[in-house]
């Protein structure tokens, strides 16, 4: 008679651990399925704003009355078309060629972003320009380029030149947007003082505008800053919470000579991709003693 009881016990107990078990499995599996559908809205609500922002970006290139048709060109089947259809791309080439596409790109790119808060697609943006010296354009009175800000190459190209004009506006328009833009100029430990005494004092005046209520001068411990840093980064939050990143790796204007390759991301921090790219420059700036919370 105790045999059986333990036996009707031991029944039991299978029973009520096979249906745990089941539940689990039922749970983990129902689980993994939001999960998946979590990542799914987020990217498709990323893919939105991201293509919202390419063709705003088109436009303002399109718009662009100084900037000649063969680089607009350019720009149309190395840099927007390709993003369309992904979310990291290679530019190779010389740095004559290549620089208007980029840079004219990034700037179209940083309009949109004022345009972005101004209209409500994002509540919030973030802007990092990680180079081994402050970022040039800063380093440049408004609308104007030094020489000694660009590589001799560059001295004599207008179309170079423009690179850096247009994104001296461009940026102070940045620094000025208030609570909802942080705006980071990162830059190696003694970066500064290897910019000219003219480049140096139009920096530091834009650090002390009271204007620039967006703007923060983030000099790092580092005093080396690899090639694959060497670049500008962005974080876009959506109005349903979600992060679109946009980032390009390259070469400041002081050593635009020969053959320069460009990297480009474009997507949700959600793929992989973009992912890794942020991971790499935010592991690299906390190191520099710079963390940025998103």
């Amino acid at each position: 008679m105790l045999i059986d009881n333990i036996t009707v016990v031991q029944k039991r107990v299978l029973m009520y651990a096979t249906m745990l078990i089941c539940a689990l499995i039922i749970g983990c599996t129902s689980t993994n399925k939001s999960l998946k559908q979590e990542v799914s809205l987020s990217k498709l609500d990323t893919s939105e704003l991201k293509m919202t922002m390419l063709a705003n970006i088109a436009n303002i290139i399109i718009s662009d009355r100084q900037l000649p048709d063969q680089v607009k060109n350019d720009i149309a089947t190395m840099a927007l078309s390709p993003l369309r259809e992904g979310i990291d791309i290679k530019i190779e080439g010389t740095d004559t060629t290549t620089r208007p596409i980029v840079v004219n790109f990034q700037k179209a790119f940083e309009q949109s972003i004022i345009t972005m808060l101004e209209e409500s697609h994002i509540i919030e943006a973030i802007a990092i320009i990680h180079t081994r010296l402050p970022t040039t354009p800063l380093c440049n009175p408004e609308a104007k380029s030094l020489n000694e800000s660009m590589h001799p190459s560059m001295a004599t190209d207008p179309v170079r030149r423009k690179t850096i004009e247009d994104r001296t506006i461009t940026l102070r328009k940045m620094a000025k947007q208030g609570a909802a833009m942080n705006f980071y100029v990162a830059y190696v430990k003694d970066g500064l003082n290897q910019r000219s005494p003219q480049e140096k004092a139009t920096f530091q005046r834009e650090v002390s505008d009271p204007q620039n209520t967006s703007l923060h001068d983030s000099p790092l411990t580092l005093t080396e800053m690899p090639d694959e840093i060497v670049g500008a980064s962005y974080i876009l939050t959506t109005k349903r919470g979600n992060h679109l990143f946009f980032g390009n790796m390259g070469v400041q204007a002081k050593d635009a000579e020969g053959v320069s390759i460009w990297r480009l991301w474009f997507g949700s921090l959600k793929d992989t991709a973009i992912n890794h790219r942020y991971k790499e420059i935010f592991n690299y700036l906390k190191a520099g003693g710079l963390n940025i919370y998103i």
